[in-house]
């Protein structure tokens, strides 16, 4: 191969390496990012589905039904 090639396939393979790493670490950054957020998501249900046992648990003490744990 013609020693003149040699700056453009460098370049050339740079470019696409460098893009592959790059997408690579966006993908990796999304996952992370929805894994984040989908834990909050569980942690505001879980409060949300706690509080409501409990409202239920004070009202039905309040109503004389017995019902404790």
């Amino acid at each position: 191969m013609d020693r003149s090639h040699w700056p453009l396939l460098l370049i050339e393979g740079v470019l696409v390496f460098g893009g592959a790493l790059l997408f690579g670490w966006w993908q990796l950054r999304s996952v992370a990012r929805d894994q984040r957020e989908t834990a909050r998501q569980r942690e505001r249900e879980a409060r949300e589905r706690e509080a409501r046992e409990r409202e239920a648990r004070e009202r039905a003490q309040e109503d004389g039904d017995g019902a404790s744990d």
